[in-house]
């Protein structure tokens, strides 16, 4: 575990697409100071408006999630937020000169790889900013459970359900580390289903999809680029994959808690990210008296 925070020593940048948007995206990475957390800034607009990545500032959660602030927006964050916790990234301004960051391959593997090469930096007289829980928390709306429980390390269990002949209940457990997170989470790409593109791109979403950045399920096969399915339930671990990126947005780049999910969505993980925040609020305001007292 990180005793320090951190932070990248130095400047690296990405070039793409947004998957939403298809727009053209340059994201830089940029070193950042200690306690700022992660910042994503709109290098396209006046001033160069800020949107921290917190729960605070999430617009949206329509196929991905949003962030904005005063007007300002940025489109589908949970790739690289995923791969800034992945990879034990505590502070780092992320530059966007569009409003989506680029897919790249679909995956949260380009953005690790970056932050790898170019390294972390540590902040000596920094401690990372941990999140632990006291008593469980649990989140149910329809067929979407979570529940998170006291741990000593960050654990998962996602289960993925779909009613489709390829798509049989999927479920991946493991514990998060980044290790883990490198060889089992992050080259697991986003998807969607056949039937779903043409909606999706009627309602303005997906132009800059294609096989390069998704794999597509159709009724009886699964359509990707040459390289075909990375994992044999790549669908789950992608989706445990968006999970970490939405729980980032709760401001802290260590876990202590056990998670158990069953059909995930970037709704739902914000929602259960809020009950998680708020218990975390709970534990906070009852010991602090105790703290007071204390010589």
């Amino acid at each position: 575990m990180n005793h320090t925070q951190t932070t990248i020593k130095a400047e690296v940048s990405l070039e793409g697409v947004g998957l939403h948007t298809g727009n053209s995206s340059k994201i830089i990475f940029r070193p950042a100071p200690a306690n700022s957390g992660i910042r994503f800034f709109r290098t396209d607009l006046p001033q160069t408006p800020v949107i921290p990545a917190r729960l605070d500032f999430v617009v949206a959660t329509v196929r991905g999630t949003n962030l904005g602030l005063n007007g300002a927006k940025v489109h589908t964050v949970e790739h690289v937020l995923s791969a800034c916790t992945g990879v034990g990234l505590d502070n780092v301004d992320i530059l966007v000169c569009a409003n989506e960051p680029p897919i790249l391959d679909g995956s949260s593997l380009p953005f690790v790889k970056a932050l790898l090469k170019t390294g972390l930096a540590r902040f000596p007289d920094h401690p990372p900013r941990l999140f632990h829980l006291n008593e469980e928390v649990t989140y149910v709306d329809g067929s979407a459970r979570y529940r998170a429980v006291p741990a000593e390390k960050f654990e998962i269990r996602s289960t993925l359900i779909h009613d489709h002949p390829l798509m049989p209940k999927m479920t991946l457990e493991m514990r998060f580390d980044q290790q883990s997170y490198i060889s089992e989470l992050a080259g697991a790409r986003t998807f969607c289903f056949e039937h779903e593109v043409a909606f999706l791109r009627a309602q303005g979403l997906a132009q800059g999809g294609s096989l390069d950045n998704a794999i597509v399920i159709g009724k009886d096969k699964f359509h990707t680029n040459s390289e075909g399915l990375r994992y044999r339930d790549e669908f789950v671990r992608h989706k445990t994959l968006d999970l970490i990126g939405d729980l980032t947005l709760l401001g802290r780049s260590i876990f202590k808690m056990r998670i158990e999910a069953e059909c995930l969505g970037h709704a739902h993980n914000i929602e259960f990210a809020k009950r998680l925040r708020l218990a975390a609020l709970k534990q906070r305001k009852n010991t602090q008296p105790m703290e007071a007292a204390q010589p």
